[in-house]
């Protein structure tokens, strides 16, 4: 029997997504795409009626655009969950599950009847005297996974993957990003943004930092003295200017985005000390903010490295994709990269 092939769901602070492909040849196109801004208190909320809420909106999200099939691939946020990369001697896949059990209670800082685990095979090493093994190893509360499972049943969906948003990510950028010389793929959150190396389309480091989106908006509303819904309206039609406002907005600006390149920057340098004779390629940038006025030249000139706007859309060659969010592409990379799960894994 066939797999049954999902859609891509991502429940995000600032909207709802959903998105499903049909495949013909090596050709996508978009088979259904539909999203909804969320209610006030949103995914973190632990109360009934508000989960309730927001079960009732991807519902009516879902109707409204004609989706019958329940099977659906989520994400979540790595500020939500545990994750890290690990070397270990070189072992079958077999005895890698046992033996990651007593890996995982190292780095866990939570006991591991409370949280759901899996883990992904990233690569084998081998300079000629030994092998080694990178694995990803991931955890999830039970508490926050059974929160997501059960919004999704009152939505009338059936959870068929649950993975990390920077996994997601990487999927919907893997044509850009699968070069020999690393990238670092930088996803720019509502409240968070991840920062992850990639090399040979293989993640290699991966970090969260607790800025985004909503940092940003809050710099321009305090700054301006205007609400967060103006300050949004602005940060998208200005962004870095210098001659808007006379150069508030801009200005407001600085300190955040140069904390979150500094972060970049960390993960940058952490990495080529690591890897002495290789040379980061490109900074690709995902979600929202990317899509901020002047982002990718004020990157560009502070990490002396070339930055670039990752679309899901364009690596893919999508088609079929409605006019009124092919602009907002990057925003759009995680759950791409969710609905595309079926056709490469």
């Amino acid at each position: 029997m066939s797999k049954q092939i999902a859609f891509g769901l991502d429940i995000g602070q600032s909207s709802i997504k959903a998105v499903s492909f049909k495949k013909s040849g090596d050709k996508f196109e978009i088979d259904f795409v539909s999203v909804a801004p969320p209610f006030e208190k949103g995914i973190d909320s632990e109360s009934l009626a508000d989960q309730q809420v927001l079960a009732q909106s991807i519902k009516k999200m879902l109707d409204e655009a004609g989706v019958k099939k329940p099977q659906v691939n989520i994400s979540l946020p790595e500020n939500k969950i545990f994750t890290k990369i690990i070397e270990m001697p070189f072992i079958s896949e077999k005895e890698l599950s046992s033996a990651l059990k007593w890996e995982m209670e190292q780095y866990i800082p939570l006991p591991l009847e409370q949280v759901r685990t899996d883990f992904q095979l990233l690569n084998t090493m081998d300079n000629g005297k030994t092998k080694r093994i990178r694995v990803f190893i991931v955890a999830a509360p039970i508490a926050i996974v059974e929160k997501y499972e059960k919004i999704l049943e009152m939505a009338g969906l059936v959870p068929q993957t649950i993975e990390t948003e920077i996994i997601s990510t990487i999927r919907a950028l893997n044509p850009l990003i699968n070069t020999p010389q690393p990238s670092v793929v930088v996803s720019l959150g509502a409240s968070t943004s991840n920062i992850a190396i990639v090399k040979n389309g293989i993640l290699q480091t991966v970090y969260s930092i607790d800025l985004g989106g909503v940092a940003i908006s809050r710099a321009i509303a305090s700054e301006l003295g205007i609400s967060i819904e103006e300050a949004e309206n602005y940060k998208k039609a200005y962004g870095l200017s210098k001659e808007a406002f006379d150069g508030k907005i801009g200005k407001s600006l600085n300190p955040i985005l140069e904390s979150i390149a500094g972060d970049i920057k960390k993960a940058m340098f952490s990495y080529k000390e690591r890897n002495i004779n290789e040379e980061i390629g490109q900074v690709v940038l995902s979600g929202g903010t990317a899509l901020l006025p002047g982002i990718d030249a004020f990157l560009t000139n502070t990490l002396n490295t070339q930055v670039v706007i990752g679309r899901s859309w364009s690596v893919y060659n999508v088609t079929n994709v409605p006019e009124e969010i092919l602009y907002d592409a990057p925003s759009y990379n995680v759950v791409a990269g969710l609905a595309l799960k079926d056709f490469f894994d």
